[in-house]
């Protein structure tokens, strides 16, 4: 299966991009498979597709598979550069939706994996536009932002709100590199800043909010995007919540809630509207680029003590 946004935890390496699988062997090996000689027999122009369908597979995971053995090292990462370097010629500056089309084309038509997918990127404008204040600009905060594609989403959202500040942080150098390149290139002129900062999961949420605060003036959040190692999302949503960080009407959104059910149980549990911890949330199942789900949490205050 397909590894979304791997976990950075020290013992088991760097994230990987969303489209690279854990043993690029096995992709090979599935690639190479061809149909058994009865079938070559019994249905020749079956055969004959399959073969040439098993042959382009061979291609694609061949790449793919060379692509993702250039982890962990801390080398230039072809596929991120790849996207920013096309993107940013092919679109011209301030096209927001363009922008994040060719994103997504060019990283499917390559087979990157960079991409998380039409449908989830509306999906993550929807819980954005959801969040947002009655009027004036908002300030959304992405954590894990990868080479770009879920801000360019985010800022989508809020475009029309004049003034207002998508903050996404990233902990992979040349991920962050990527989308400073895409995501400034396509908000030019929009009216909303995009503040990139690099953060890794690991560091401290809370002197990272200080920071945000004293160098930014940012102290509340209208919609929160998690879509980091998600092993940190409670954590750092109680740290928001405690902060005062996200406003009541606020949202967040979360990625994987089926592809990595286990891992988020006890954050399903905490946001689900019977937990008492102020939330009213909806699962939305999605089958598009895989069959999985997203979570959209709306604020409405927290009664209890976290």
């Amino acid at each position: 299966p397909a590894v979304e946004r791997q976990a950075p935890a020290a013992a088991a390496g760097p994230r990987l991009p969303r489209g690279c699988v854990r043993s690029p062997a096995r992709a090979m090996a599935a690639a190479h498979a061809a149909p058994t000689t009865p079938q070559r027999r019994a249905l020749p122009a079956v055969a004959a597709a399959h073969a040439a369908a098993a042959a382009r597979a061979t291609l694609a995971a061949a790449t793919l598979a060379a692509f993702c053995s250039s982890f962990p090292a801390a080398r230039a990462d072809p596929a991120a550069e790849m996207l920013a370097r096309h993107v940013t010629a092919k679109v011209p500056a301030g096209e927001v939706e363009a922008a994040l089309a060719e994103f997504v084309s060019f990283s499917e038509s390559r087979g990157l994996g960079m991409a998380l997918g039409e449908e989830k990127g509306r999906m993550l404008e929807a819980a954005v536009r959801q969040g947002l204040p009655a009027s004036g600009p908002a300030v959304v905060y992405e954590a894990g932002c990868h080479a770009g594609d879920g801000t360019l989403s985010a800022v989508s959202a809020v475009r029309e709100r004049a003034g207002s500040v998508v903050v996404s942080t990233e902990g992979n150098a040349k991920w962050l590199d990527a989308a400073k390149q895409v995501v400034g290139h396509a908000t030019e002129g929009t009216g909303v800043k995009f503040l990139p900062l690099a953060f890794h999961e690991s560091e401290d949420l809370d002197t990272f909010l200080d920071e945000l605060q004293e160098k930014h003036g940012i102290s509340r959040f209208d919609s929160v995007i998690f879509d980091h190692d998600e092993k940190y999302f409670l954590t750092h949503l109680k740290v928001i919540l405690s902060r005062g960080f996200l406003r009541p009407g606020g949202t967040v959104y979360v990625d994987n809630v089926k592809r990595k059910a286990k891992q988020l149980r006890k954050f399903i549990e905490f946001v689900s509207t019977r937990s008492g911890h102020g939330f009213q949330t909806e699962i939305k199942s999605v089958s598009q680029p895989y069959p999985d789900a997203v979570a959209i949490s709306v604020f409405e205050g927290s009664p209890v003590e976290l």
